[in-house]
């Protein structure tokens, strides 16, 4: 075969892939446009019916949204509708809201059939119009399930609408739940989740404590952060997870800021110690408790810092110097530091003290602009 063949033919398989991205794109952006423009004429007529029922929802109507709601665009017009009548009339909105909640239950079972994109989005629906407290077990159910099998879309949304509309119970067991499988989920967005929860915390807590124990420690780290965050926790446990050398560091770590919020007086020599560890390889723990000591100033805390500033890390010098302003203390007071042979501990102090300077500056000359 001729070599002009072979170019002629890849110049023509060439042409034609470009021709069907071309018309695939073009195909993407008509079904999208076709999309929007009945997701918005379904968003009138949903309105319509809407404000027709507003005041009392008639089964005829409940049938109607339930089998409106069946489709992604049926789901999407719901929420721009009751989006406009939560801004215009919110006390009819949440009236209606509280008349319809029996529609959701029996889209759970429409939606246990479906794929993870249309669970996913029914659970933000859930989470942002569901009315019933607490929530049915039916709906509760079909969240915890999206929590088991689900993808990371479904399980996220989930979550949060699990912490919106769910029972303390319901919430701590979908948060075990998500230990499965090995499956990795942020311990940001579980800590984020706890924080949401519309119950009481303190039952939350509860819950969380009878399944501690089934827990990885990436979540345990997600869960101290969240006690830490509501303010919540037994001081006297967390001292001692914080003090067991089996533990993973990213627990140990989060029970150290556990106390940088919360003043615990049987912390403190704790935390002195580990400010003090010159073990390299635990810098970790030296940086974080150099940052906690801010909440425990004392004359044993200033030398710990102190030794702090001669650190190899960065972070360790950064946060020992920060803490020292945070006391209120001048360079004049730490002039043996400033004096002494460790250019690193001298420059960091000097790096702190100056931008706090011109910071203060900036504040003011702010304050002095005209309004």
């Amino acid at each position: 075969m001729k070599i002009e063949w072979l170019i002629a033919f890849y110049l023509f398989i060439s042409v034609m892939m470009i021709a069907f991205n071309f018309g695939y794109l073009a195909y993407e952006k008509l079904h999208a446009k076709r999309f929007d423009a009945r997701t918005k004429r379904l968003a009138e007529l949903l309105g319509d019916e809407i404000e027709r029922n507003a005041a009392f929802p008639t089964e005829e109507h409940k049938r109607t949204l339930e089998r409106a709601m069946r489709r992604m665009a049926g789901m999407e017009s719901f929420d721009l509708t009751m989006g406009h009548l939560l801004e215009q009339d919110p006390a009819k909105s949440e009236r209606y809201l509280h008349g319809i909640a029996t529609v959701f239950d029996h889209l759970t079972y429409h939606f246990a059939k479906k794929d993870d994109l249309h669970r996913a989005y029914f659970a933000y629906i859930v989470k942002r119009w569901y009315r019933e407290r607490p929530a049915g077990n039916t709906v509760e159910q079909a969240l915890l399930r999206y929590v088991r099998e689900g993808s990371f879309y479904a399980r996220q949304n989930a979550l949060e609408a699990l912490s919106q509309v769910g029972s303390a119970r319901a919430l701590a067991e979908a948060i075990a739940t998500l230990e499965r499988d090995g499956e990795f989920h942020s311990p940001k967005l579980i800590t984020e989740a706890a924080l949401a929860f519309a119950g009481e915390a303190t039952e939350l807590e509860a819950e969380l404590k009878e399944r501690v124990g089934r827990f990885s420690p990436h979540t345990v780290a997600a869960l101290v952060n969240y006690l830490r965050m509501a303010g919540l926790g037994d001081p006297d446990v967390i001292l001692a997870l914080m003090r067991d050398e089996r533990e993973d560091l990213e627990v140990r770590l989060a029970c150290i800021r556990y106390f940088m919020r919360r003043h615990w007086p049987a912390a403190e020599a704790d935390l002195l110690k580990l400010a003090s560890d010159n073990d390299p390889a635990r810098w970790e723990y030296r940086a974080i408790a150099a940052t906690a000591l801010s909440n425990y100033p004392g004359m044993e805390a200033v030398e710990a810092l102190k030794g702090c500033l001669s650190s190899p890390s960065w972070f360790v010098r950064n946060n020992a110097a920060k803490t020292l302003y945070d006391y209120g203390l001048a360079l004049d007071d730490l002039a043996d530091v400033m004096n002494g042979p460790d250019a690193y501990a001298r420059d960091m102090l000097a790096y702190h003290w100056e931008l706090k300077r011109v910071e203060e500056e900036e504040r003011k000359r702010k304050e002095a602009l005209p309004v």
